[in-house]
Protein backbone atom coordinates (compact mmCIF):
# COMPACT_ATOMS: atom_id res chain seq x y z
CA UNK A 1 0.00 0.00 0.00
CA UNK A 2 1.31 3.44 -0.93
CA UNK A 3 1.67 6.27 1.56
CA UNK A 4 -1.28 8.07 -0.05
CA UNK A 5 -3.49 5.00 0.24
CA UNK A 6 -2.47 4.54 3.86
CA UNK A 7 -3.24 8.18 4.70
CA UNK A 8 -6.65 8.04 3.00
CA UNK A 9 -7.54 4.76 4.72
CA UNK A 10 -6.60 6.20 8.10
CA UNK A 11 -8.68 9.32 7.50
CA UNK A 12 -11.64 7.24 6.37
CA UNK A 13 -11.50 5.14 9.53
CA UNK A 14 -12.06 8.31 11.58
CA UNK A 15 -14.78 9.83 9.38
CA UNK A 16 -18.34 10.25 10.67
CA UNK A 17 -21.10 7.93 9.50
CA UNK A 18 -24.22 8.92 7.59
CA UNK A 19 -25.25 10.18 4.19
CA UNK A 20 -24.93 13.86 3.30
CA UNK A 21 -27.99 15.26 1.55
CA UNK A 22 -27.88 18.70 -0.08
CA UNK A 23 -30.92 20.85 -0.91
CA UNK A 24 -31.11 24.28 -2.63
CA UNK A 25 -32.32 27.00 -0.31
CA UNK A 26 -32.71 30.75 -1.01
CA UNK A 27 -29.85 30.93 -3.45
CA UNK A 28 -27.67 28.69 -1.33
CA UNK A 29 -27.74 25.18 0.08
CA UNK A 30 -28.92 23.35 3.15
CA UNK A 31 -27.24 20.20 4.40
CA UNK A 32 -28.82 17.18 6.07
CA UNK A 33 -27.24 14.11 7.65
CA UNK A 34 -29.21 10.94 7.01
CA UNK A 35 -28.81 7.92 9.30
CA UNK A 36 -30.88 4.88 10.17
CA UNK A 37 -32.54 6.91 12.92
CA UNK A 38 -33.35 10.04 10.93
CA UNK A 39 -34.71 8.49 7.73
CA UNK A 40 -33.78 9.28 4.11
CA UNK A 41 -34.06 13.07 4.32
CA UNK A 42 -31.92 13.27 7.39
CA UNK A 43 -31.36 15.73 10.20
CA UNK A 44 -30.68 19.38 9.37
CA UNK A 45 -27.08 20.49 9.92
CA UNK A 46 -27.04 24.08 11.23
CA UNK A 47 -24.37 26.62 10.29
CA UNK A 48 -22.45 26.15 13.52
CA UNK A 49 -22.01 22.42 12.74
CA UNK A 50 -20.87 22.78 9.14
CA UNK A 51 -17.65 21.01 10.08
CA UNK A 52 -19.75 17.83 10.28
CA UNK A 53 -21.03 18.35 6.73
CA UNK A 54 -17.49 19.02 5.55
CA UNK A 55 -16.22 15.84 7.25
CA UNK A 56 -18.89 13.69 5.55
CA UNK A 57 -18.23 15.34 2.16
CA UNK A 58 -14.49 14.80 2.61
CA UNK A 59 -15.14 11.16 3.53
CA UNK A 60 -17.11 10.59 0.33
CA UNK A 61 -14.38 12.21 -1.74
CA UNK A 62 -11.64 10.25 -0.01
CA UNK A 63 -13.49 6.98 -0.59
CA UNK A 64 -13.85 7.69 -4.30
CA UNK A 65 -10.26 8.77 -4.84
CA UNK A 66 -8.98 5.79 -2.84
CA UNK A 67 -11.03 3.45 -5.02
CA UNK A 68 -9.58 5.07 -8.16
CA UNK A 69 -6.02 4.81 -6.86
CA UNK A 70 -6.51 1.14 -5.99
CA UNK A 71 -8.03 0.46 -9.39
CA UNK A 72 -5.14 2.16 -11.20
CA UNK A 73 -2.60 0.31 -9.07
CA UNK A 74 -4.24 -2.98 -9.96
CA UNK A 75 -4.14 -2.10 -13.67
CA UNK A 76 -0.46 -1.11 -13.43
CA UNK A 77 0.44 -4.29 -11.57
CA UNK A 78 -1.24 -6.40 -14.23
CA UNK A 79 0.55 -4.40 -16.93
CA UNK A 80 3.92 -4.94 -15.27
CA UNK A 81 3.24 -8.67 -14.96
CA UNK A 82 2.63 -8.95 -18.70
CA UNK A 83 5.22 -6.47 -19.95
CA UNK A 84 8.64 -7.84 -20.79
CA UNK A 85 11.05 -5.00 -19.97
CA UNK A 86 13.85 -6.76 -21.81
CA UNK A 87 11.95 -7.11 -25.09
CA UNK A 88 14.17 -4.59 -26.92
CA UNK A 89 17.37 -6.23 -25.69
CA UNK A 90 16.11 -9.70 -26.58
CA UNK A 91 15.05 -8.62 -30.05
CA UNK A 92 18.51 -7.26 -30.80
CA UNK A 93 20.20 -10.34 -29.35
CA UNK A 94 18.14 -12.62 -31.62
CA UNK A 95 19.26 -10.84 -34.78
CA UNK A 96 21.67 -12.64 -37.06
CA UNK A 97 25.23 -11.38 -36.38
CA UNK A 98 25.43 -10.05 -39.93
CA UNK A 99 22.36 -7.89 -39.32
CA UNK A 100 23.30 -7.00 -35.75
CA UNK A 101 26.48 -5.35 -36.97
CA UNK A 102 24.40 -3.01 -39.15
CA UNK A 103 21.81 -2.04 -36.55
CA UNK A 104 21.91 0.61 -33.83
CA UNK A 105 19.48 -0.76 -31.24
CA UNK A 106 17.24 1.25 -28.98
CA UNK A 107 18.70 -0.68 -26.05
CA UNK A 108 21.95 -2.63 -26.03
CA UNK A 109 22.04 -5.88 -24.07
CA UNK A 110 24.28 -5.57 -21.03
CA UNK A 111 26.96 -7.78 -22.53
CA UNK A 112 27.17 -5.73 -25.74
CA UNK A 113 27.01 -2.44 -23.89
CA UNK A 114 29.84 -3.40 -21.53
CA UNK A 115 31.95 -4.69 -24.42
CA UNK A 116 31.58 -1.42 -26.31
CA UNK A 117 32.21 0.66 -23.20
CA UNK A 118 35.30 -1.34 -22.33
CA UNK A 119 36.68 -1.21 -25.87
CA UNK A 120 37.01 2.58 -25.88
CA UNK A 121 40.57 3.69 -26.61
CA UNK A 122 41.96 6.64 -24.68
CA UNK A 123 45.24 8.17 -23.56
CA UNK A 124 45.78 8.37 -19.83
CA UNK A 125 48.61 10.07 -17.97
CA UNK A 126 52.21 9.02 -18.48
CA UNK A 127 54.17 7.29 -15.73
CA UNK A 128 57.48 8.57 -14.43
CA UNK A 129 60.38 6.60 -15.85
CA UNK A 130 61.79 5.93 -12.38
CA UNK A 131 58.41 5.29 -10.71
CA UNK A 132 57.52 1.93 -9.11
CA UNK A 133 55.93 -0.67 -11.39
CA UNK A 134 52.72 -1.70 -9.62
CA UNK A 135 50.39 -4.05 -11.51
CA UNK A 136 46.75 -4.95 -10.92
CA UNK A 137 45.15 -8.36 -11.26
CA UNK A 138 43.86 -7.19 -14.63
CA UNK A 139 47.43 -6.64 -15.76
CA UNK A 140 47.61 -2.86 -15.89
CA UNK A 141 49.98 -0.47 -14.24
CA UNK A 142 48.79 1.88 -11.49
CA UNK A 143 50.49 4.39 -9.22
CA UNK A 144 49.96 3.07 -5.72
CA UNK A 145 49.23 -0.04 -3.69
CA UNK A 146 45.92 1.50 -2.66
CA UNK A 147 44.90 1.77 -6.29
CA UNK A 148 45.71 -1.92 -6.67
CA UNK A 149 43.27 -2.64 -3.82
CA UNK A 150 40.50 -0.64 -5.52
CA UNK A 151 41.20 -1.95 -9.01
CA UNK A 152 41.30 -5.58 -7.89
CA UNK A 153 38.07 -5.16 -5.90
CA UNK A 154 36.34 -3.75 -9.00
CA UNK A 155 37.78 -6.57 -11.12
CA UNK A 156 36.63 -9.30 -8.72
CA UNK A 157 33.10 -7.95 -8.77
CA UNK A 158 33.02 -7.69 -12.56
CA UNK A 159 32.66 -3.90 -12.49
CA UNK A 160 34.12 -2.45 -15.71
CA UNK A 161 36.47 0.46 -15.15
CA UNK A 162 38.88 2.74 -16.97
CA UNK A 163 42.04 3.80 -15.18
CA UNK A 164 42.81 7.53 -15.39
CA UNK A 165 40.31 8.16 -18.16
CA UNK A 166 40.25 11.86 -19.18
CA UNK A 167 37.21 13.96 -18.31
CA UNK A 168 36.81 17.51 -19.56
CA UNK A 169 35.35 19.77 -16.89
CA UNK A 170 34.65 23.46 -16.46
CA UNK A 171 36.60 25.29 -13.78
CA UNK A 172 36.98 28.83 -12.58
CA UNK A 173 34.66 31.49 -11.24
CA UNK A 174 31.50 30.00 -12.73
CA UNK A 175 28.18 31.13 -11.33
CA UNK A 176 25.23 28.90 -10.42
CA UNK A 177 24.46 28.16 -14.06
CA UNK A 178 27.53 25.97 -14.28
CA UNK A 179 25.97 23.51 -11.87
CA UNK A 180 23.57 22.51 -14.66
CA UNK A 181 26.50 21.40 -16.75
CA UNK A 182 26.90 17.93 -15.36
CA UNK A 183 23.44 17.31 -13.95
CA UNK A 184 22.97 14.34 -16.25
CA UNK A 185 26.60 13.22 -16.07
CA UNK A 186 26.95 9.54 -15.51
CA UNK A 187 24.83 8.41 -18.45
CA UNK A 188 27.72 6.28 -19.47
CA UNK A 189 27.46 5.60 -23.16
CA UNK A 190 30.34 3.60 -24.57
CA UNK A 191 31.46 6.18 -27.07
CA UNK A 192 35.06 7.30 -26.97
CA UNK A 193 36.70 10.65 -26.52
CA UNK A 194 36.82 13.07 -23.65
CA UNK A 195 33.54 13.57 -21.81
CA UNK A 196 32.09 16.99 -22.49
CA UNK A 197 28.95 18.44 -20.93
CA UNK A 198 25.84 16.33 -21.24
CA UNK A 199 22.38 17.67 -21.72
CA UNK A 200 20.05 17.55 -18.73
CA UNK A 201 17.55 15.51 -20.68
CA UNK A 202 19.80 12.45 -20.42
CA UNK A 203 17.66 10.72 -17.85
CA UNK A 204 18.52 8.06 -15.34
CA UNK A 205 19.22 5.40 -17.95
CA UNK A 206 20.27 7.55 -20.87
CA UNK A 207 23.39 5.48 -21.28
CA UNK A 208 21.33 2.63 -22.71
CA UNK A 209 20.54 4.71 -25.78
CA UNK A 210 23.60 6.94 -25.92
CA UNK A 211 25.69 4.47 -27.80
CA UNK A 212 26.36 5.84 -31.24
CA UNK A 213 29.27 8.24 -31.55
CA UNK A 214 30.44 10.76 -28.99
CA UNK A 215 27.88 10.97 -26.19
CA UNK A 216 28.47 14.56 -25.23
CA UNK A 217 25.11 16.32 -25.02
CA UNK A 218 24.52 19.00 -27.60
CA UNK A 219 23.46 22.10 -25.73
CA UNK A 220 21.47 24.89 -27.25
CA UNK A 221 21.63 28.61 -26.58
CA UNK A 222 22.96 29.50 -23.20
CA UNK A 223 25.29 26.48 -23.06
CA UNK A 224 29.05 26.19 -22.70
CA UNK A 225 29.82 29.41 -24.55
CA UNK A 226 27.85 31.42 -22.02
CA UNK A 227 29.50 29.60 -19.13
CA UNK A 228 32.98 30.35 -20.43
CA UNK A 229 31.99 33.99 -20.80
CA UNK A 230 31.23 34.01 -17.07
CA UNK A 231 34.78 33.04 -16.21
CA UNK A 232 34.80 29.29 -16.77
CA UNK A 233 37.57 27.46 -18.57
CA UNK A 234 37.97 23.90 -19.77
CA UNK A 235 40.31 21.61 -17.90
CA UNK A 236 41.03 17.92 -18.31
CA UNK A 237 41.18 15.76 -15.20
CA UNK A 238 42.14 12.12 -14.88
CA UNK A 239 40.12 10.48 -12.08
CA UNK A 240 41.72 7.35 -10.69
CA UNK A 241 38.83 5.20 -11.90
CA UNK A 242 35.84 5.77 -14.16
CA UNK A 243 33.52 2.86 -13.46
CA UNK A 244 30.39 1.47 -15.09
CA UNK A 245 27.37 0.21 -13.18
CA UNK A 246 26.34 -2.65 -15.47
CA UNK A 247 22.81 -2.79 -14.07
CA UNK A 248 21.97 0.86 -14.76
CA UNK A 249 24.51 1.61 -17.53
CA UNK A 250 25.59 4.61 -15.45
CA UNK A 251 29.16 5.79 -15.03
CA UNK A 252 30.61 6.90 -11.72
CA UNK A 253 34.00 8.36 -10.87
CA UNK A 254 36.17 7.00 -8.07
CA UNK A 255 38.93 9.20 -6.70
CA UNK A 256 41.39 8.02 -4.06
CA UNK A 257 43.09 10.71 -1.99
CA UNK A 258 46.09 9.09 -0.37
CA UNK A 259 47.80 11.87 1.59
CA UNK A 260 45.11 13.82 3.38
CA UNK A 261 47.44 14.34 6.34
CA UNK A 262 49.51 16.68 4.17
CA UNK A 263 48.06 20.25 4.31
CA UNK A 264 49.00 21.25 0.75
CA UNK A 265 47.55 17.98 -0.58
CA UNK A 266 44.31 18.67 1.30
CA UNK A 267 44.05 22.12 -0.27
CA UNK A 268 44.38 20.62 -3.74
CA UNK A 269 41.83 17.94 -2.85
CA UNK A 270 39.32 20.57 -1.70
CA UNK A 271 39.73 22.51 -4.96
CA UNK A 272 39.28 19.36 -7.00
CA UNK A 273 36.16 18.34 -5.05
CA UNK A 274 34.68 21.78 -5.62
CA UNK A 275 35.29 21.48 -9.35
CA UNK A 276 33.71 18.03 -9.47
CA UNK A 277 30.62 19.32 -7.67
CA UNK A 278 30.45 22.31 -10.00
CA UNK A 279 30.31 19.87 -12.92
CA UNK A 280 27.48 17.77 -11.55
CA UNK A 281 29.37 15.02 -9.74
CA UNK A 282 27.54 14.27 -6.51
CA UNK A 283 28.89 12.10 -3.71
CA UNK A 284 27.17 8.72 -3.57
CA UNK A 285 25.44 9.26 -6.90
CA UNK A 286 28.06 9.46 -9.63
CA UNK A 287 31.11 10.19 -7.49
CA UNK A 288 32.90 8.09 -4.89
CA UNK A 289 36.05 8.82 -2.94
CA UNK A 290 38.33 7.02 -0.53
CA UNK A 291 41.03 8.55 1.64
CA UNK A 292 44.03 7.53 3.69
CA UNK A 293 46.84 8.96 5.77
CA UNK A 294 50.32 7.69 6.60
CA UNK A 295 49.01 6.20 9.85
CA UNK A 296 45.64 5.03 8.51
CA UNK A 297 46.11 3.27 5.16
CA UNK A 298 43.25 2.27 2.90
CA UNK A 299 41.18 -0.55 4.36
CA UNK A 300 40.27 -3.20 1.78
CA UNK A 301 37.17 -4.17 3.77
CA UNK A 302 35.93 -0.59 3.51
CA UNK A 303 36.35 -0.74 -0.26
CA UNK A 304 34.32 -3.96 -0.41
CA UNK A 305 31.53 -2.48 1.71
CA UNK A 306 31.39 0.61 -0.49
CA UNK A 307 31.03 -1.55 -3.60
CA UNK A 308 28.21 -3.52 -1.97
CA UNK A 309 26.26 -0.27 -1.65
CA UNK A 310 27.13 1.08 -5.09
CA UNK A 311 26.20 -1.79 -7.44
Amino acid sequence: MSAVEAALSKRLSRAPAGVLNVSPHRGGFQYFRATAKTGRKGEYIPEEKMSLAAAIAQRDYDAKILAEIQRLRWVLEKCVEKYDVSIAENLYARLHPARRSLVTPLVYPDEDFVARWSAVKYAGRDFDADGPVLMTARGERVRSKSEIIIADALFRRGIPYRYEYPHELLAGACDAGAHELGAARGAGGPAGGVHAARDNAGGARAGRRDVGGVHAGRRGAGGRGDLRARGCKRVVVYPDFTCLNVRTHQEFVWEHFGMIDVPEYCQNMASKMEMYLQNGFCMGKNFVMTTETHDRPLNSMMVEKMLEQLV
